[in-house]
């Protein structure tokens, strides 16, 4: 597949496939997260035994990140690198990780040091799911996105070679940030996705619902709410599609992405809230589909930083830095006299 229109077209599965389950979707975004390191940033050996591996026997992948004392902040990770002869050990605990359970391949990040006891940069490594060392904690229950695993890692001193070190040495956050916002717009589609099938819900449930002797769906205050619900579901997909494309032409796209998430995630919550109300009672039991919509859609706000981390990451991009002034009397947004006499 081509570079040009890759999120874009993964966008798009990854939207159908949360109209039927965000849970499978969310197991897609732990498994690209996971092998795309090794395709966009392993040394040629290295992936041409692996890739041909998995062609043969397929395994899911996943992505070492996140810890339990610093969640997504890989500069505080207390997961270690320590360098050995001929490589490197390991050491650490991975927590919130998707396909943790049943992963065959892993993508790990993690703080190398020297035997000084030195840091030499955050860096990734890969490491084989049945490596010496590696134990999976129990998987966790969660409110949504049921029907995907997550769970713990827990690494000791797990041996990798040298040639398991994806990309450079200290490349950690790089990596982290390229991978990211890519997984972060599938996030995104996500969220379109499970406001498609809540819409769809809405629309044949007040179909079939008759109050004073016409259908529900006919009502003006009904219908006013549906076209609300679109025109927001169109939005978050537009800002979707404006992040995938600019990853696809070779940015990082931390604003897009970070919008795209941020948008969607509050529209998916905001539309399947809505969809729950709509069914009355029903959509108090878990039995029904509208409600695991808005417990799935909840957790898109929640991970790989949630709604408040976006902010920062957008004002960041979008916000100069105030530069240290002198102080003035002089009022800078007052019109001169010049202006004025223009203006006259």
């Amino acid at each position: 597949m081509k570079n040009l229109d890759q999120v874009r077209i993964l966008s798009e599965w990854n939207l159908a496939l949360s109209y039927g389950s965000a849970g499978a979707a969310a197991t897609f975004i732990g498994n690209l997260l996971g092998y795309s390191v090794l395709v966009m940033y392993g040394k040629e050996p290295l992936r041409k035994a692996v890739c041909t591996r998995n062609l043969k026997s397929f395994g899911l992948w996943s992505f070492g990140m996140t810890e339990g004392g610093c969640g997504s902040d890989l500069l505080k990770t207390a997961t270690t690198a320590r360098e050995v002869a001929g490589g490197y050990k390991i050491t650490g605990e991975k927590n919130f990780i998707t396909n943790a359970a049943v992963s065959k391949d892993l993508s790990v990040f993690a703080n190398v040091v020297d035997s000084s006891g030195r840091s030499l940069g955050i860096s990734c490594f890969y490491v084989p799911g049945d490596a010496p060392g590696l134990r999976r904690g129990d998987s966790m229950d969660k409110i949504g996105w049921r029907d995907s695993i997550t769970g713990t890692l827990l690494l000791d001193d797990v041996f990798v070679p040298e040639e398991h070190l994806l990309g450079k040495l200290g490349d950690g956050l790089k990596i982290l940030t390229h991978c990211l916002n890519r997984s972060k717009t599938l996030l995104a589609a996500m969220g379109v996705g499970l406001c498609e099938r809540a819409i769809d819900l809405v629309i044949e449930r007040l179909s079939m619902t008759n109050r004073y002797e016409k259908p529900l769906i006919t009502q003006p205050a009904i219908r006013h709410l549906l076209a609300r619900m679109h025109t927001e579901r169109d939005a978050a997909w537009m800002l979707t599609c404006l992040a995938a494309s600019t990853w696809d032409s070779g940015n990082f796209a931390v604003k897009e992405a970070s919008m795209a998430k941020l948008f969607s995630g509050r529209t998916a919550v905001s539309v399947t809230s809505q969809a729950l109300e709509l069914f009355g009672a029903r959509g108090l039991f878990n039995d029904y589909e509208v409600s695991r919509l808005w417990r799935d859609a909840k957790a898109i706000e929640i991970v790989e930083g949630p709604s408040l981390v976006q902010e920062l990451l957008i004002a960041k991009q979008v916000i100069p830095n105030p530069k240290k002034q002198g102080v003035t009397t002089e009022d800078p947004f007052k019109l001169t006299e010049d202006h004025k006499q223009k203006a006259a």
